[in-house]
Parts: structure tokens; C-alpha cells; sequence
């Protein structure tokens, strides 16, 4: 990874002499800056990332030196035990810094008005500048999440190939869970979905909600991802228990369908909303226009599970090449049960190409 070329290019086109990236659980929500401080960096603990033109600083405490030292030996480290805003005082002064940007987005009143104190000093907020560079990737970071993907896929196959009626949802989530870290995950993306029957109309079900065990003839819809170097992957599939009733077979069909025209759709120039409503038009042609998805038909995705760019609902940016999206449109009936199908997707010079290759083209039986 080229953190040199990411900061550098922070800094581009900005009317400031820094850029601050604060990260501090004690002060501010958990991890709220930690994806954008690893993205420059490298680094994934807590503390401060100062950015200029000439250097770039970490401050960080006793909790964290060691891991600083080992995965960012290169920069300079300030030890600030207890004393953030003081030692970032310091280094601001002693570089005669005036003009430090930062991401409004993810910062907070709180410690902006501690950074505020600091004398001489004018903060200069940015919606999120590291997060909009984030949404175009390169070599590297498609490496890593080919291999968050491939990762997903493997173990997704392990349990379609082990999941039998009356498991419970919460030990097949379990099982999943640990199945991605043996194969090498460094975690779990985000707590799996693993919703059998009328619990696979809840979009983001979760098995802690209304655990059940699997049941012949429930849809069996898994949403999950694994991570490497940070980088996430996301993947949902939906199964059958056993054998498919016609309706089951027909809802599936016009999802995969919604999935082909969105995906099909995904063009470098145009915006997200383009693939969002071709996808929303084959549900609504279809006799489940009342159950079609309400949510975006996909997000970005890479140190963050959701991320730039936003897929749909008149808020999609513009597509770009590198950009990583998902595709998921799905249909969700109250008490009988749902099906989403979600791909990954890169955009490219000249289309799109899909990362995920676990099996979609028919409704799987398992179990």
C-alpha cells in the first residue's frame, strides 16, 4: 500500500497546512475515524494522525506504542499518555501550523472544541475527504478484498454442504463465524444474518432477534463477510430447506432477475441511482411489487462494510473505475419469508466486472 501517494494526495487542492485524523474511544464513539486512520497509515489503533506536506505524526499512548512502532516504523511517534490535546499543541506549534482540515463527518463537538483551544489555530471541516478518496481503489486493495471474497465464498460453501433441518440459527451463524476464521479471516465483517422461514423477511435480521431452528421448506437467506488486511467482504445468498415450492422457485427468479438488469446497469459516468432503479423495475413488473426492497440496492464496500459510493434512492454518486460496490435487491413477504441475492462488483474503465462467483443462477437446495 503507497500511504505516502494517499496522504499526499489528501492534501491536494486544500487551502490548509494539515489535516487531522482523531481516533480516541475514551472521548468520541468507537472507532470513529479508525478506517480512514488505517487507510493513510497503515495503522490501526487509537490516537491522532497529523498530515502535512512534509511528515506525517502519530501520537498515541502507552496502550498502543508498540503496536505504532511495529506497523508504522517509518513515522515519527509521539508518545501523548493521557495529554492528546497538549501534544498535539506541541507538534501544531512547534510546525508553525495555522490551517488544519479534518472530516466533520467523523468527528465530534467535544473534542473539535478541545482542538479549538489550541492557539493560533483555524479548523477547517471537510465532509469526509479520506472516505471520498477511499471510494476508488487500487491494485492493492482489490488484492485484499479478491481475497475477502474468496475467503466468504469458501466458507459459505463449507456450510451449504453441512446445514441440515433443525439447526439453530444461532449455532449455523456460530459455525459460519468460526468456519472464516480458520480459513484465515482476521473476523467477521459484521454479525452474520442467518434467517430461516418468515425471519428472511426481515432484511437485516439478526438470529439473536427470534432464534429458530431450520425447518423443510424455510428459505435459508446468509448475509456475512470475512476480512483480509482490513478489507471487508460482503456476500448474501439465499437456499431452500429441502425442496422448493413453485412460489419459492418464482420469487427467487425475479430476484436473480433484479440482480442481472442492476448489475447489468453499472456503467463508469453514470450515477448509482441508474442501476438502483433498473433492478427496482423488474420487482415492480413483477407480481411482488408490494414486498420489493426499500433500502439502496447496494454501497460501496472496502475498509468499511458501508461505504462511497451510495447506490440508489437519488443520493448515488457518480460511478467511477475502481470503485467496489454491492448489488442486492430483494423481496420480502411478512410472514412467509424473503430472498436477497448480493453480489460484489467492480466498476471498470468500460463496465463492471463481478467479484463474487459462489453459485446464484438456481435456488439451491441444502440441508
Amino acid at each position: 500500500m503507497d500511504y505516502e501517494a494517499r496522504r499526499q494526495r489528501l492534501l491536494e487542492g486544500k487551502d490548509i497546512d494539515a489535516y487531522l485524523v482523531f481516533d480516541l474511544d475514551r472521548t468520541m464513539p468507537s472507532q470513529m475515524d479508525r478506517s480512514n486512520m488505517r487507510y493513510l497509515s497503515g495503522y490501526g489503533g487509537e490516537g491522532a494522525l497529523l498530515v502535512t506536506a512534509g511528515e506525517t505524526v502519530i501520537l498515541t499512548d502507552s496502550r498502543y506504542l508498540e503496536q505504532a512502532r511495529k506497523q508504522v516504523p517509518e513515522l515519527p511517534l509521539i508518545h501523548a499518555e493521557g495529554k492528546y490535546y497538549d501534544a498535539l499543541n506541541e507538534a501544531i506549534g512547534a510546525r508553525g501550523l495555522k490551517r488544519i482540515g479534518y472530516s466533520a463527518w467523523r468527528m465530534t463537538d467535544y473534542v473539535l472544541g478541545r482542538l479549538k483551544t489550541i492557539p493560533g489555530t483555524a479548523w477547517i471541516g471537510f465532509e469526509d475527504s479520506v472516505t471520498d478518496q477511499r471510494a476508488c481503489k487500487d491494485a492493492d486493495e482489490l488484492t485484499a478484498l479478491r481475497e475477502a471474497i474468496r475467503l466468504a465464498e469458501e466458507a459459505l460453501a463449507h456450510l451449504r454442504d453441512t446445514v441440515k433441518a433443525g439447526d439453530n440459527e444461532v449455532d449455523v451463524a456460530a459455525a459460519l463465524s468460526a468456519n472464516l476464521r480458520e480459513l484465515g479471516s482476521e473476523r467477521v465483517a459484521f454479525g452474520p444474518t442467518v434467517a430461516s422461514g418468515p425471519n428472511s423477511a426481515l432484511p437485516h435480521y439478526r438470529p439473536s432477534l427470534n432464534p429458530r431452528p431450520l425447518e423443510a421448506d424455510d428459505f435459508l437467506l446468509i448475509d456475512f463477510g470475512g476480512v483480509v488486511s482490513g478489507y471487508v467482504s460482503d456476500i448474501t445468498r439465499t437456499f431452500v430447506m429441502g425442496e422448493a415450492s413453485e412460489k419459492q422457485r418464482e420469487i427467487y427468479a425475479v430476484v436473480l432477475e433484479s440482480l442481472r438488469v442492476g448489475i447489468e446497469a453499472i456503467q463508469p459516468g453514470l450515477p448509482g441511482d441508474i442501476p438502483h432503479e433498473a433492478a427496482k423495475g423488474v420487482i415492480l413488473n413483477s407480481p411482488y411489487a408490494d414486498h420489493i426492497f426499500l433500502s439502496p440496492l447496494g454501497h460501496g464496500v472496502g475498509l468499511e462494510v458501508h461505504e462511497l459510493p451510495k447506490m440508489g434512492l437519488n443520493v448515488g454518486e457518480i460511478l467511477k473505475p475502481g470503485m467496489v460496490v454491492t448489488v442486492e435487491p430483494g423481496i420480502y413477504i411478512p410472514g412467509f419469508g424473503g430472498v436477497r441475492i448480493e453480489d460484489t462488483v467492480l466498476v471498470t474503465e468500460t463496465g463492471c466486472e463481478v467479484l463474487t462467483h459462489f453459485p446464484k443462477d438456481a435456488l439451491l437446495s441444502v440441508g
